[in-house]
């Protein structure tokens, strides 16, 4: 059986992932029941547990009272919840309100890293999401704390079977799951040794508090795929209308002739409308030979930008396709304007004009996106440059942005945003490439932070 390396990499594990997540911090005190760290729990004493308790249970009343007791507001429970957590998954904004005017911190996080405001997001609670960000909370990007080392424990999951999901029997077997289990708990084993942050709009599962991310600043190409799809009104029972020669005529991924070339077809709006994988496209057009046709044009991507225009309408800018060795691989140059009704537009260039991106930045300022940095093919990265571009949104023409001062250097998978009272864009986080003492390039976390003067087009790296 051929499957695609993405699939499982990114549906069995996040699925799997988000199993723990529902199961360990999300379940509203349940979590509990589950232990699946390394290392024993400490013991919570009697005093936490029945604050707790009466966070959970208990009335307004009961709980102003046990608070002028002096107790440890902020007192760890089990697996590391604290009273504002419980308060959240239980869902009472009066009780939320108190414990906050009391001195409970939001940034506190529990034994997972994760904060008050990422449980408002596990419980699907709006109201508390709404609240804790008036507070200007962190967002997944500024911790307060230290990131916890996570040792989980795999022998929990040896002794409580996981079933394989309906939706996945269709191209694995048994053994499959389980290995592909197995793998995931590997990853996530690396992953709690190394953890790393994570913006939480990327755990978001709700159109409501999606929007209120947005109206914080937050970057839409950072949500799930399946809440940008819910966002761009892109259905998840839509079946191709392409013919097998539609498919035959544009298979392939190709580049503009033109800045801008119009390059809708039937086979790649069905794609963008079925947001399927390439080797799905294949077994539906009966195109066995995957290493010897090519790559097949998919929309089935990461790493693409998703930007929000005041109009209604969504920009999506290329992104990249499975992994190097795959052999639908590719990163795209292209640009899909969505009417936020499941309309589409699809625009090509040139790769001299614009070469294909991925885990870009893109900032919309007036009637102009401008796109930052990108992963690409290894042979774009170039030593000292910084990849800036500027999207025209009047006439879709892409113009390459020539800068000059203290360049980030080749910069990826950042976070950008624009302050209007300087005229500059902010960049941060992501991964850069250097020169190590051996001379070579090297990707490494960025720690600095920079500005891009729109003025001026020059770089300024900030102490």
């Amino acid at each position: 059986m051929f499957y695609s390396a993405t699939y499982f990499r990114r549906t069995i594990a996040g699925w799997l992932l988000s199993f723990l997540v529902i199961v360990l911090v999300g379940c509203g005190g349940k979590a509990q029941e589950a232990n699946v760290l390394s290392e024993p729990k400490k013991e919570v004493s009697p005093e936490i547990v029945h604050f707790h308790q009466v966070v959970k249970d208990g009335s307004l009343q009961d709980l102003q009272q046990l608070l002028k007791t002096g107790i440890d507001i902020n007192a760890p429970g089990d697996n590391g919840e604290n009273a504002l957590m419980v308060a959240i998954a239980g869902k009472d904004i009066e009780k939320i309100k108190l414990l906050l005017e009391q001195g409970a911190d939001p940034e506190q996080t529990d034994n997972f890293n994760a904060t008050a405001l990422r449980h408002a997001v596990y419980n699907e609670y709006a109201d508390g999401v709404r609240l804790l960000l008036k507070r200007g909370v962190d967002r997944g990007y500024h911790p307060k704390y230290p990131l916890k080392i996570i040792e989980y424990d795999p022998s929990w999951f040896e002794t409580h079977d996981l079933p394989m999901p309906e939706g996945f029997k269709e191209v694995m077997t048994e053994e499959e799951w389980k290995q592909s289990i197995k793998e995931t708990l590997d990853s996530a084993a690396e992953l709690g040794m190394k953890p790393d942050l994570t913006p939480i709009i990327a755990d978001v599962s709700n159109v409501e508090i999606l929007n209120l991310f947005l109206e914080a600043g937050d970057d839409l190409s950072r949500a799930s795929p399946e809440m940008k799809r819910l966002l761009l009104k892109l259905g998840d029972e839509e079946k191709f209308q392409a013919t097998l020669k539609d498919y035959q005529t544009h298979q392939s991924p190709r580049f503009g002739t033109r800045n801008p070339e119009r390059m809708d077809n039937p086979f790649w709006k069905d794609m963008i409308r079925i947001g399927c994988n390439a080797y799905t496209a294949r077994k539906h057009f009966k195109d066995a030979d995957a290493f010897q046709n090519g790559a097949v044009w998919c929309f089935d991507r990461f790493g693409s930008s998703l930007t929000p225009l005041k109009d209604g309408r969504f920009v999506q800018i290329g992104g990249e396709h499975e992994d190097y060795y795959d052999p639908d691989f590719s990163i795209y140059n292209d640009v899909v304007i969505h009417d936020g009704k499941g309309g589409i537009q699809i625009y090509g260039y040139p790769k001299e004009v614009f070469p294909p991106t991925d885990f870009h930045s893109a900032t919309l300022v007036a009637d102009t996106i401008y796109l930052i940095g990108c992963l690409g093919y290894p042979e774009q990265r170039a030593a000292n440059q910084t990849p800036v571009y500027r999207l025209k949104l009047n006439s879709w023409e892409i113009e390459a942005v020539k800068t000059t001062g203290e360049l980030p250097n080749w910069l990826y998978n950042h976070h950008a945003r624009y302050e209007p009272t300087r005229n500059v864009i902010h960049v941060e986080g992501g991964e850069r490439q250097i020169t190590n003492q051996q001379d070579e390039p090297e990707l490494v976390p960025n720690k600095e932070q920079f500005e891009l003067d729109l003025s001026t087009l020059q770089w300024r790296k900030l102490k």
